[in-house]
């Protein structure tokens, strides 16, 4: 099983720039790391805490396998492998180390209550919902890592929020700034535009040599899919079977201890009047409020109704207005005394004397009992062996789990050794790409990311466990590596002959274009000149940037264009997905935020705010750096 990252605990646009700045994944990397040198590999001294060649390369490569997962087909390896990107990664890491330091030195720290919190809030140490300590110590466990070591290093990873954290609340939006945004965001266009559409002939002739050399110019739109061929083991706790040793008696012992899951207890539903007084009241006032409610049961034993004495003079505000209802009550549910006072009571003799809890006084009405009910032993035996088999599965599951990465560990190039000792079948997938496939383990996304990683792709090694299911997991290992290739010119003629005609097609629209613009700003008409050549006419008076019924790359451009002077009007040309639009932009309305739309001010203002703390943030690690000494060793970082 597989320790899932400790999930980012920021909100809102800020988080987009601390995503960026504290991009290293503390629970697998090791924080504390950061805090002690001992190696002569630094590939960066900052303010003489080194930042080892070990620590940036593991680092860097959870960094990609991050990216990937998120990336998925659209991940290109050797793009997030070049000297550039390595360099930019280790400037987060030296801004993060920059953070680090300015904690310990202003003193910021996380309480052990917090720290609590936090770790059982991870849903990786979950079971049904609730934390669970067994899963906490084998995850880790699964991960070489000591509940001591993580517990540093997620203590250390909050304290890093806390400047980025208060910088973002610190945030402040101006009205000037919140008015001159809703001048822009909010401002309207008025505006003609004549469609020229690219239209592609398909059936249009194009030469050979036009062909050819465009398939020349544009071969990385032509490559095969990077594919991979896989083996992999599957374990299944599901699959494991074998029959358990279980006798009767234990399975009687299981059943009652836990009795209460199959016997609903009797329940009864009772009314009450409640004469309030505090527990350390004088004893006058307990007596003289024992004696109202033993009135009161007097009235009830002569006749009276209940529940109109328990609306008139019942002192529980949840109740009283009911008539002194509480409902169906089982065992536990009410403090002692007042239990004890209820299953007391029989329907023929259904009124309480009073009856003193820590609130007051009570007199309980009893109105109805419910039997218990529930299964007896026989009837509950089968869930109970069924229980037992599960947890049976699960036990060999994890002693098979066990076994097997030890044996990967030992050699992780293959999957014979686990395969023979464990008596399991070294299976195939693939070949797949990195959309995966349509069904099989090859259609989970965690064993695409797995077979992608560099750990199996670039290594040759044997994956981590991937999780498939709860107990059900799979190691897998690199059959077979298919690089991206260019496709032969005869596999894509069709693509490229498309591709080719619609290229015609966009400079045909665009020459149309330009002569319509010319004779627009002559004087001509747009009308006229659309009718003349059948053209389509998008008129709007009120357009905004948000407005959905106008194309997208019209309304971009449309925004882009100069503010008219006064009286006249400003013509451009805008290029479409397919084709071009002549646009006469003919006036503009600034927006104006109303006094009393408070949500919207408090919106727009929390929205700048949000923008101003990414600056100050960004302003604040750059002036860590400017007061600091950081001397990185170039050479180490390949």
């Amino acid at each position: 099983m597989v320790l899932q990252s400790i999930r980012d605990r920021l909100n809102g646009i800020i988080a987009i720039f601390i995503l960026g700045l504290l991009v290293i994944p503390f629970a697998f990397v090791g924080v504390s790391s950061y805090f002690t040198s001992g190696a002569t590999n630094a590939v960066a001294l900052v303010n003489d805490q080194e930042i080892t060649a070990n620590e940036f390369n593991q680092a860097f490569q959870n960094y990609r396998r991050r990216l990937q997962a998120q990336m998925g087909t659209a991940f290109d390896p050797e793009l997030f492998d070049q000297a550039i990107v390595r360099r930019q990664f280790l400037d987060q890491m030296i801004n993060e180390e920059l953070l680090a330091q300015v904690s310990t030195s202003a003193g910021l720290a996380v309480t052990d209550e917090r720290l609590s919190a936090e770790i059982r809030n991870l849903a990786a140490f979950e079971v049904d919902g609730e934390f669970n300590a067994d899963v906490y110590q084998q995850r880790l466990a699964a991960q070489g890592l000591s509940i001591p070591q993580f517990e540093q290093d997620m203590r250390a990873s909050l304290v890093l929020d806390q400047f980025p954290t208060n910088i973002a609340t610190s945030a402040i939006a101006t009205q000037w700034e919140i008015e001159d945004y809703v001048r822009l965001q909010e401002q309207q266009r008025a505006f003609s535009a004549v469609i020229v559409p690219a239209a592609v002939d398909p059936a249009s002739p194009v030469a050979e040599e036009t062909l050819l050399a465009w398939y020349e110019e544009n071969t990385s739109d032509y490559l095969s899919e990077e594919q991979v061929l896989i083996e992999y083991l599957e374990l299944d706790a599901a699959l494991i079977g074998g029959a358990v040793d279980v006798t009767e008696e234990m399975l009687r012992a299981r059943f009652e201890e836990q009795q209460a899951r199959f016997i609903t207890p009797e329940s009864r539903l009772a009314s009450h009047i409640l004469i309030e007084v505090a527990p350390d009241a004088p004893e006058v006032d307990v007596e003289t409020a024992r004696k109202t409610a033993q009135e009161l049961r007097d009235r009830v034993q002569a006749g009276e109704d209940f529940a109109a004495l328990a609306r008139e003079f019942s002192q529980d505000a949840g109740s009283a207005g009911e008539g002194g209802d509480l409902g169906w009550i089982e065992p536990g549910y009410m403090v002692q005394a007042f239990e004890d006072g209820l299953y007391e009571l029989t329907l023929e003799n259904p009124v309480s004397e009073p009856v003193q809890s820590r609130f007051g006084w009570h007199v309980i009405q009893l109105r109805e009992i419910r039997p218990s009910e529930g299964m007896s032993f026989t009837e509950a035996r089968d869930i109970l062996l069924a229980e037992y088999q599960a947890e049976e599965d699960e036990r060999r599951f994890i002693e098979q789990a066990d076994r097997m990465i030890d044996i990967l560990y030992e050699d992780p190039t293959t999957l014979s050794a686990a395969a023979e000792e464990l008596g399991l079948e070294i299976r195939e997938a693939g070949p797949f790409g990195r959309a995966g496939a349509l069904d099989g383990i090859a259609a989970n996304r965690d064993v695409v990311t797995a077979a992608f990683s560099d750990l199996v792709l670039a290594q040759r090694s044997v994956s981590d466990p991937v999780d498939i299911d709860n107990n059900h997991i799979v190691v897998i290992l690199l059959k077979e590596h298919f690089p991206e290739a260019v496709k032969p010119f005869e596999e894509v003629r069709d693509e490229v002959a498309q591709a080719v005609r619609r290229q015609q097609a966009m400079e045909a629209a665009a020459a149309a274009a330009d002569e319509l613009l010319a004779r627009v700003e002559a004087g001509e008409e747009i009308d006229a000149l659309a009718e003349a050549q059948e053209l389509e006419v998008v008129r709007n008076d009120s357009a905004l940037r948000t407005s959905p019924d106008i194309d997208a790359g019209l309304r971009s451009g449309l925004f882009l264009m100069p503010v008219p002077a006064e009286g006249g009007v400003e013509t451009d040309i805008v290029e479409l997905a397919d084709g071009y639009a002549v646009v006469r932009l003919e006036g503009v309305t600034d927006g104006v935020l109303a006094e009393d739309d408070l949500a919207k001010n408090q919106a727009y203002a929390r929205r700048i705010a949000s923008a101003s703390a990414t600056d100050e943030a960004m302003g604040f690690i750059q002036m860590l750096r400017e007061q600091s000494t950081i001397e990185v060793f170039e050479d180490r970082l390949q």
